[in-house]
């Protein structure tokens, strides 16, 4: 016999959604669903008809906290519709503003899970922890401001490249913070993957949340479209994908498919396809990716602030013509594509996003399935939805 358990609003988490859990009498979970919530805003639909340009303004609204990766990402995809080539200064200035954002969401997400390795009397470690991770915030907002030009919507973020390169002074000021949060990512990294090994260890089950379903990432810290088998992408309705009528008709998102099957995408899939880490184990795992990451994003801005011609041009003439093109991003969360159609008139014919997070809402699901039910929203939490 089964018990049916819903979770809404699950919490903790960026975006807004519910879990289903189908629990038997010893409290497994033999079915989850987890379920966007999100309204349907319609922005592809919006965006027919407009000026190109508009494109990337408009996209960076998708998201409070991924505004850089959907600009950057809507700009790649009509840059490739119209053979459009940016310059290399435009590309590395690109690279370092979505490095700012990944800086400054990685840790935010830390500290919505940190609670969960916690215990509650641990006040100075929390306070400690939290006074850490907010320092690692503000450099990578700093960043998101000072190359994209503004730290919500960056202006800087435009067809054909970056509209502005930066001085001297602030790649010093860049410089500067970054050694800062190297050092306080290096501490993040030691006592987090110390709180998720406690935790594992006390709950005794060292593979929670442990899946056997592939990965996609096309890069470690920009976005490659040509890393990716666009005809093993799928996008199919809930209506198809669920057998549960209630899932169904309350998810507002399509599910992405990679070859037929659910793939799990962010810090994890990329430090696996690109790196050593390990795959396969415990979905706690993705908190101690997310925490490398921070470091790996961090030696790459000071490579880019090396190789970063101040002179150097970084925005090409656009020319429209009739074409389709694909822009990829790295995401914090996952891959982040956005298609574009555009015309000669330079005016959007079609467009369509798989937005990063719903990668992971069907993995989330497999992932919770086979282990207590107790443990269901911390698995969710590992994914950064």
């Amino acid at each position: 016999m089964s018990n049916r358990i819903e979770i809404s609003p699950t919490t903790r988490h960026e975006g807004h959604a519910k879990l289903i859990l189908e629990v038997d009498d010893e409290g497994i979970v033999s079915k989850a669903y987890y379920l966007n919530t999100t309204p349907v805003r319609g922005f592809e639909t919006m965006l027919k008809g407009k000026p190109a340009e508009f494109a990337p303004i408009a996209v960076m609204r998708i998201c409070g906290i991924c505004q850089t990766t959907h600009g950057i990402a809507s700009c790649e995809a009509i840059e490739n519709a119209i053979d459009c080539e940016v310059p290399e200064d435009g590309l590395l200035l690109r690279e370092l503003v979505g490095i700012g954002n990944r800086l400054h969401s990685h840790p935010l997400h830390h500290l919505l899970t940190v609670d969960d390795f916690l215990k509650p009397d641990e006040t100075e470690l929390r306070i400690e922890l939290i006074k850490l991770i907010q320092r690692m915030r503000k450099v990578g907002q700093l960043i998101v401001d000072i190359v994209g030009g503004e730290g919500i919507h960056p202006p800087n973020i435009v067809i054909g490249g970056m509209r502005t390169n930066i001085t001297e002074r602030a790649k010093s000021k860049i410089y500067y913070a970054l050694r800062q949060y190297e050092k306080d990512a290096n501490e993040l990294y030691e006592k987090y993957t110390w709180l998720i090994e406690r935790f594992l260890d006390e709950i005794g089950i060292p593979d929670l949340g442990a899946h056997e379903y592939p990965y996609i990432a096309s890069h470690t810290t920009y976005g490659d479209r040509y890393a990716i088998n666009w005809n093993d992408v799928t996008e199919i309705p809930a209506q198809r994908y669920y057998d549960d009528e209630e899932a169904k008709h309350t998810t507002t998102v399509q599910i992405p498919l990679y070859g037929g099957v659910p793939a799990e995408g962010g810090p994890r899939a990329r430090m696996v396809r690109f790196g050593s880490f390990r795959e396969g184990g415990s979905a706690m795992d993705i908190n101690i990716a997310r925490a490398q990451e921070n470091l790996g994003a961090t030696y790459r801005a000071f490579e880019i602030l090396d190789e970063l011609d101040l002179n150097g041009k970084t925005r090409a003439e656009v020319v429209y013509k009739d074409g389709f093109g694909i822009g990829v991003h790295e995401a914090p969360r996952a891959t982040n594509t956005h298609m574009a159609e555009v015309g000669k008139d330079g005016r959007i014919k079609s467009y369509r996003i798989i937005a990063a997070s719903t990668w992971n809402f069907p993995i989330v699901e497999k992932a919770i399935e086979g282990y207590p039910q107790q443990y269901a929203e911390v698995i969710m939490r590992a994914y950064d939805i």
